[in-house]
């Protein structure tokens, strides 16, 4: 018996030390290397934090997807899961349909985002005459 309480309360000391290190805070002095750039899926961000002595590190990267740089639009993900639930359900005449309509998209996928980067440009000018007729266009090619 004795020795069981003898362990309950070394366990319980141990516990409240382990408590009391996880509830105070803990201020690590060091320095920061904050690098930029962009590649051909957008654009991202690296920091990195080395404490002074250097026994701690911490490196986070930070993307941020830009829809004029990525190759597959938003459209094309959507039909190729569409399709892909088609082909599963031997729905093969829908399957073909949407198989030749996700060609025709890829086909035109750097005209779509040329359209759609001056759709842009037009609506930041005001020209929305020029708006009305670029959407149009990009619709044609996306059907």
């Amino acid at each position: 018996m004795f020795g069981r309480r003898n362990w309950l309360s070394e366990f319980d000391s141990m516990f409240n030390e382990l408590n009391s290190m996880f509830n105070s805070p803990t201020y690590i002095q060091g320095k920061s290397k904050v690098e930029e750039g962009s590649d051909e899926h957008g654009k991202w961000t690296k920091e990195t934090f080395t404490s002074n002595d250097g026994t701690y590190s911490v490196t986070s990267i930070v993307r941020v997807n830009d829809s004029t740089t990525t190759t597959e639009s938003d459209k094309t993900i959507e039909l190729k899961n569409k399709l892909q639930k088609y082909v599963e359900n031997q729905e093969f005449e829908k399957a073909a349909e949407l198989r030749d309509q996700i060609k025709n998209l890829e086909k035109n996928n750097k005209k779509i985002t040329d359209l759609k980067e001056e759709l842009q440009l037009a609506i930041s000018k005001e020209n929305f005459e020029r708006a009305i007729e670029l959407r149009d266009e990009i619709k044609k090619l996306e059907d």
